[in-house]
C-alpha cells in the first residue's frame, strides 16, 4: 500500500468512494468546494498495487476565536470497507507526519477518543477547550499537539467551526 498526497486524476475516484462510503451527496460536493476554494491544507489518499484509492483523509485550517493560529482540522477519514482496517490509523499517522513537517503545531477531529487515543489525541476539555458545534455523542473534540506548548500559546479560548466544515 502506498500513501501519497492527492494529484488531479484522484479527484473523481475520491469523490466517487466519498459518495458511496457516506452515501451522502452533500459531503462529496463539500469536499469539491473546499478543493475549489483553496480550503485544503492536506489530502492524502491510500492506494494498492494497481492504483485504486483504498482510503482517503483531508485536513482544513480552524480558527479560534475568529483568528487562524496554523491549527488543522481531520475532517474525512475513510477507507473502502474491503480493505484492511488499519489504513485509518496509517493515513491519520502519515497526515499528522506531514503536517508537523509543514509546521502545523496542532490537529483536531471530532470523534471517538478510544478510536484516536494511539495517536496521541487527547480529549479538548484537558486543554479547557470547548468546541461550537452541532455533533452529538458519543463525537466529540479531540486535539492531538504535535509541538508541546503550542495549545497553551492559545489559552482557553472557543474553537468555531463553521457549520458548512463539520
Amino acid at each position: 500500500m502506498l500513501i501519497r498526497t492527492e494529484a488531479p486524476a484522484d479527484i473523481l475516484p475520491i469523490d466517487q468512494l466519498l459518495r458511496s462510503s457516506l452515501k451522502s451527496e452533500e459531503t462529496a460536493d463539500l469536499v469539491m468546494a473546499y478543493r475549489e476554494s483553496s480550503r485544503i491544507t492536506l489530502s492524502l489518499v491510500a492506494c494498492d498495487d494497481e492504483g485504486q484509492i483504498l482510503g482517503y483523509i483531508l485536513f482544513t485550517p480552524i480558527a479560534h476565536d475568529g483568528q487562524f493560529h496554523n491549527w488543522q482540522h481531520l475532517r474525512w477519514l475513510l477507507a473502502d470497507p474491503q480493505a484492511q482496517d488499519d489504513i485509518k490509523q496509517q493515513l491519520v499517522s502519515e497526515g499528522l507526519n506531514s503536517l508537523y513537517e509543514f509546521g502545523y503545531p496542532v490537529c483536531s477531529v471530532f470523534g471517538v477518543y478510544e478510536d484516536y487515543q494511539s495517536l496521541s489525541f487527547q480529549p479538548g476539555k484537558n486543554f479547557g477547550f470547548n468546541a461550537v458545534h452541532s455533533l452529538s455523542p458519543p463525537n466529540q473534540l479531540l486535539i492531538c499537539e504535535m509541538v508541546q506548548g503550542a495549545v497553551d500559546e492559545i489559552g482557553e479560548h472557543q474553537i468555531d467551526f463553521d457549520p458548512s466544515l463539520l
